[in-house]
């Protein structure tokens, strides 16, 4: 009980986390997609797609695995691990720049080159920081420092407001500005949540994170991620090929206006997600059904009531006029606001599965989901900018159903006897 209720008390904190950190995204994607010609705004699609890309490498290799080693330790002793997993992340988080590469070879043949040279250069630098940024506000999660997590969001969306005003102001060219300004926002709101931690980050670690052992979960980590980022980047080329980049840069602004519900959900699993790990780590059937009917409850309504409010172009909707391009295409934004919700319920069911070690299976699942993804896409002859969130749908309902069943099994198997092991000396914090 006494979990449950700090559970509960972290829940705004993890929105509030989120919420912001979404909000600075959304400010530079806004001010992409409002101020971009319908070509450039394409462009941006392409690179924002590399960008997801290219975030996984490092995100899935190294800290996804270090995230769940930490979970098995006392939260006091959580964020002594911090330090060294930064550093192994480093060199992926590089080479998971070069997706960035990608995109300026596909956007040259239709974008300036002024244009693509600056999205190229402003998403590398992206990747690496945002990555390691968003690796430093998980583990602040895990060790229960929920609201020193929220402070660095709160920052970084103040750093990129005053970024994009400046930077407009001053006359910074447009290409450099969003992502550009979105890099500095990260950095700074790192280093405020490194300095607060500092006295935690000082303690000797409770056992030392080897390369070898991290990548090793982690390769397997790295397939679960690329399936959805590689899959969503081709579906991002197929719909410029088989439609046009302006069809492209329509889906962008409705996945925009979306956003919010993976905010939402992002909150939620910052706060549950640890308690899903451990679930599944400890093979607790009963702390799974109770973290995923909040999860799923909370997303469902206030998920519904987002839709309700920004489906359509009309009086009570705050963003139709501030989006314009998102309405152009009737329904739209609906299907892309449905999409959201769907994949988001698969979030809390894969930190149950990587809890209870069936990363295999996690990849397995999304390499099989991502052709369903891709299929949706592939129809974007027909369906023009519709085929980003028809895509979305079709991947990650099968992605939902088969986790499920497979969570089924791991549940109904017997708990293994080092489900529960802590390295000698250490306590559970459970």
């Amino acid at each position: 009980m006494a979990e449950d209720s700090s559970v509960k008390r972290r829940l705004p904190a993890g929105i509030v986390d989120t919420g912001f950190a979404s909000l600075a995204t959304f400010t530079v994607g806004l001010t992409a997609v409002v101020r971009f010609d319908d070509l450039d705004r394409g462009a941006y699609a392409l690179f924002f797609s590399a960008f997801v890309m290219g975030s996984l490498v490092a995100n899935e290799w190294i800290f996804t695995p270090a995230e769940v080693k930490a979970v098995s330790f006392p939260e006091s002793e959580r964020l002594s691990l911090l330090p060294r997993s930064l550093k192994l992340g480093i060199g992926p988080c590089l080479i998971g720049s070069t997706a960035s590469i990608v995109a300026l070879t596909l956007t040259l043949s239709y974008a300036s080159v002024g244009v693509a040279t600056g999205l190229a250069v402003t998403s590398a630098v992206l990747i690496v920081v945002s990555t390691m940024q968003s690796h430093v506000g998980r583990m602040l999660h895990i060790a229960g420092h929920s609201t020193t997590a929220a402070a660095m969001s709160v920052t970084q969306f103040i750093v990129v407001l005053a970024g994009v005003w400046i930077g407009t102001a001053v006359g910074v060219p447009l290409a450099w500005l969003p992502f550009g300004t979105l890099a500095l926002a990260n950095s700074i709101s790192m280093v405020l949540g490194l300095w607060v931690a500092r006295d935690q980050l000082r303690e000797r670690a409770p056992t030392w994170l080897e390369f070898r052992e991290l990548s090793k979960r982690g390769y397997w980590f790295v397939l679960n991620g690329a399936a959805p980022a590689l899959a969503g980047f081709a579906v991002a080329v197929v719909i410029s090929w088989l439609a046009s980049p302006v069809d492209l840069g329509y889906a962008e602004s409705a996945r925009i206006v979306a956003q919010p519900v993976l905010v939402l959900a992002g909150g939620l699993s910052a706060v549950l997600g640890p308690r899903a790990i451990r679930a599944g780590l400890d093979r607790d059937s009963a702390q799974s059904r109770s973290m995923g009917r909040v999860y799923a409850t909370l997303l469902l309504i206030l998920g519904g009531l987002y839709l309700l409010v920004v489906a359509g172009d009309w009086g009570l909707n705050p963003v139709a006029g501030v989006v314009p391009s998102a309405y152009v295409l009737t329904g739209l934004v609906a299907l892309a606001v449905a999409a959201n919700v769907v994949a988001a319920l698969t979030f809390l069911q894969g930190d149950e599965l990587a809890g209870a070690g069936r990363e295999r299976s996690l990849a397995g699942i999304a390499w099989f989901s991502a052709v369903f993804l891709l299929a949706g896409g592939l129809t974007a002859g027909v369906t023009g900018a519709y085929a980003r969130s028809i895509g979305l749908i079709a991947g990650s309902s099968t992605r939902f159903v088969i986790q499920w069943l497979a969570l089924r099994g791991v549940y109904r198997a017997p708990r293994p006897p080092e489900a529960s092991v802590i390295p000698p000396g250490r306590g559970s914090d459970r």
